[in-house]
C-alpha cells in the first residue's frame, strides 16, 4: 500500500512539472521581446514607413559631400561657386580680416593671386575675395 501511495504521488509530481516546464517554453516564446519577421515589404511611402517604423530603423539620409568648389547643374555637371568678398574698412588689416573670415593670410593671398605683402596695402573700399564670407 505505502509502495503503491508513493508511485502515485512519484507520477503526479513527474506530470505536474512536465506542465510546468511546457508552460514555461511553450508561454515564454510569446513573451518574449523579439519582433516577429515582417511577412512582406511594405508599399507604403517614406513618410509613412518613417511614421509606423521604430525610429531606430528609420534611413538616415547621407551626409552632404565636401565643398568642391562647384555646384553641379543639369547640362554641364558644375559650375564654380560665386566668389565671396570683403570690403576693406578704415581700421582694417589683412590679418583682421583671415581672423574674421577663419581662413589665413596664405589662403587670402592664393585667392588673389598676389603675394601676402601686395595684398597686405589695403585700401579703403577695395574688395577681396575671401574663403568663407565674412559679416560685414
Amino acid at each position: 500500500m505505502k509502495a503503491e501511495i508513493w508511485t502515485v504521488s512519484f507520477v503526479a509530481s513527474l506530470g505536474l512539472h512536465v506542465l510546468v516546464v511546457a508552460a514555461l517554453i511553450g508561454f515564454g516564446s510569446l513573451s518574449s521581446s523579439t519582433p516577429p519577421a515582417p511577412s512582406a515589404p511594405s508599399e507604403q511611402p517614406p513618410a509613412a514607413v518613417a511614421a509606423t517604423t521604430p525610429e531606430s530603423q528609420v534611413p538616415v539620409p547621407a551626409a552632404p559631400a565636401a565643398d568642391t568648389g562647384t555646384v553641379p547643374t543639369a547640362d554641364t555637371g558644375t559650375v564654380p561657386v560665386a566668389d565671396k568678398y570683403y570690403t576693406v574698412k578704415a581700421g582694417d588689416n589683412l590679418t583682421k580680416i583671415a581672423k574674421l573670415d577663419g581662413s589665413t593670410l596664405a589662403e587670402l593671398a592664393e585667392l588673389n593671386d598676389k603675394s601676402i605683402k601686395e595684398l597686405g596695402r589695403l585700401k579703403v573700399g577695395q574688395r577681396i575675395k575671401v574663403k568663407n564670407g565674412v559679416e560685414q
